[in-house]
């Protein structure tokens, strides 16, 4: 029988369910999986944490040296989150060996070649299930059989507080405001959930996506990031009008020679699989050449389901005869430059009513080569038209980012119009 001895690093939001979880779930393991599974240590820097081992009969130390220089650990579980001191932690638990599981994607997203690098360098195994989509089982399909299918574009619904609020907005007609206020009473979202709303968080499990379907981690400098607060009741229901849905979308495409990287909001068909996925679910579209479509989803955060995750990797490295060992930088990649990205627009600009506004518009877009799909001009008086500002709504043929960038610059500075125009990619999935 495999003997497997673990230490976990962080007994928090996720360490503390997976740990009670996975107490539980022992004697189970042993007698079906044939797999002697022992918890040798947990280490937290909360003292009340203490209490907790006490009650359960694991040992306790609060110093994360002591677990990870422990001979008899064979996997080290990282559940403190944040960037240092755990990927000093990481690193260690490699070099003396282990085995390594993390839920962190930020530690992931920012050092993730340094990481799997050394650890294909050590023969060690890194696995991260609980790093992208909570509870959602999407690395494991995308690294073991997807990737297989020549994955092209993933869109990903990655942030479940994002999506609840663009959800409730767009059911009940409500402000980002309030639903953000409704989404801490809920505890949907945290008392500072400026990651979840700027992007960031999706942006951090992109690049992990990124570089399980090919092969690279983009720079997160390099990567076009907006989040959803400029979004207003009047975009979600123009979209609606237009027969699309808002959406922070997390991408990730490859063509023959380039890769981009990116997130924002997004119109997309209301028809789309991805457009029907409300409240704080996770959904993850991914086409590939070989297998067609698939669509994962399921809920993306908290405690309890993440805690699965993390044990769906402990059994996972417990099982692995030949550990498949991922190298940080498969192959030198090419990423396309923000500038030279290219998509449709939805352009929303806020006009004077007089004649030779629209034509002024009209001419700056033609200079650039943007190319009008088509207009909508809202009447004055109607709920979401009450200034002496005119809501004009375009949406645009194919164009490119460097050229939507000049264009809102020239188009703010027209004294008809109220700056800023809003501007909002579209999507054909």
């Amino acid at each position: 029988m495999l003997k497997k001895r673990i230490g976990i690093i962080g007994i928090g939001t996720v360490g503390k369910p997976f740990l009670v979880q996975l107490k539980k779930s022992l004697s189970y393991i042993k007698a079906n999986l044939e797999l002697d599974i022992k918890i040798s240590k947990v280490c937290d820097i909360n003292p009340e944490i203490k209490k907790l081992s006490g009650k359960l009969n694991i040992p306790f130390v609060s110093r994360a040296e002591d677990l990870i220089s422990d001979p008899q650990i064979d996997i080290v579980i990282e559940l403190i989150g944040g960037l240092h001191p755990a990927k000093e932690y990481v690193i260690s638990a490699l070099y003396q060996g282990k085995d390594v599981i993390t839920a962190n994607k930020a530690l992931l997203a920012n050092y993730g070649a340094e990481i799997f690098n050394l650890a294909y360098k050590l023969g060690r195994t890194v696995k991260f299930e609980a790093a992208v989509a909570g509870g959602v089982p999407l690395i494991k399909n995308v690294s073991e059989v997807l990737r297989f299918g020549k994955i092209r574009n993933v869109y990903g619904i990655l942030n479940g507080t994002t999506n609840f609020i663009l959800s409730q907005m767009s059911r009940y007609s409500k402000s980002f405001s309030e639903v953000l206020e409704e989404a801490k009473q809920k505890g949907f979202a945290e008392k500072d959930s400026s990651l979840d709303i700027n992007g960031t968080d999706s942006l951090h499990k992109i690049s992990i996506l990124c570089f399980l379907c090919f092969g690279a981690f983009v720079k997160l400098k390099d990567v076009i990031v907006e989040g959803i607060d400029k979004i207003t009741l009047a975009d979600i229901l123009y979209a609606q009008e237009l027969g699309f849905s808002i959406k922070l979308l997390a991408i990730a495409k490859k063509d023959t020679s380039k890769i981009e990287v990116r997130v924002h909001p997004t119109l997309i068909s209301q028809d789309h699989p991805l457009a029907k996925t409300g409240g704080v679910l996770n959904a993850i579209f991914i086409n590939t050449d070989i297998a067609g479509n698939f669509l994962l989803s399921g809920l993306g955060a908290g405690g309890k389901s993440t805690s699965l995750s993390v044990l769906s990797d402990v059994l996972s490295i417990c099982n692995q005869k030949n550990p498949w060992v991922l190298k940080g930088q498969k192959k030198r990649s090419f990423f396309r430059r923000k500038e030279d990205l290219s998509c449709r627009y939805y352009l929303r600009f806020q006009a004077l009513d007089r004649p030779g506004v629209l034509a002024k518009i009209s001419k700056i877009l033609a200079d650039l080569g943007i190319s009008i799909a088509s207009v909508t001009q809202k009447e004055r008086g109607l709920p979401l038209s009450k200034s002496k500002f005119v809501p004009i709504v375009m949406l645009t043929h194919k164009a490119k980012e460097s050229s939507i960038v000049k264009a809102r610059q020239r188009i703010d500075k027209l004294s008809d119009l109220k700056p800023p125009i809003q501007i909002i990619r579209i999507e054909s999935l």
